[in-house]
């Protein structure tokens, strides 16, 4: 008996782990999505947080990042952009809900400079020709 519950209580502390709780860090924002209703929002407090397990959380990271487009030339090829959380809603319209900084992470290529994830969607709105108002440009950076 004790054997099995050896094995079982670690099972059932797991399974409610990966069902009903997620961390949401100081600098990261977290998005909600309810299974059954449809329903997204933010998740507007940092720390532990208990859900149903029908809700999804997805985080996003809000520190400043420096994106670069990969080039011998001198020109400017870095911005340095930053997650503007009151536009939350305008990504997730564009990209749908899933987990951005697990999206294509698994990849065959096998250039370095290449990075998957939100970094990558940060880089795509930064510099491409449909803007996303939750991407902020905060500076242009040369590559000295």
């Amino acid at each position: 008996m004790k054997k099995k519950l050896f094995f079982i209580i670690p099972a059932v502390l797991f399974l409610f782990y990966i069902g009903f709780y997620h961390y949401t860090d100081n600098y990261e924002f977290g998005i909600t999505y309810n299974l059954f209703s449809g329903e997204i929002k933010s998740d507007k407090h940092t720390g532990h947080h208990f859900t149903w397990p029908w809700v999804m959380e997805t985080k996003i990271d809000t520190r400043p990042q420096r994106v670069c487009i990969v080039s011998a030339s001198r020109n400017i090829n870095c911005r340095l952009v930053q997650f503007d959380t009151a536009y939350y809603k305008d990504l997730v319209n564009r990209e749908g809900f899933r987990y951005y900084w697990w999206y294509n992470r698994i990849s065959f290529n096998l250039n370095q400079e290449t990075y998957r994830g939100t970094r990558n969607l940060l880089l795509g709105y930064a510099y491409g020709s449909n803007k996303c108002s939750c991407v902020k440009i905060l500076q242009e950076i040369g590559d000295d």
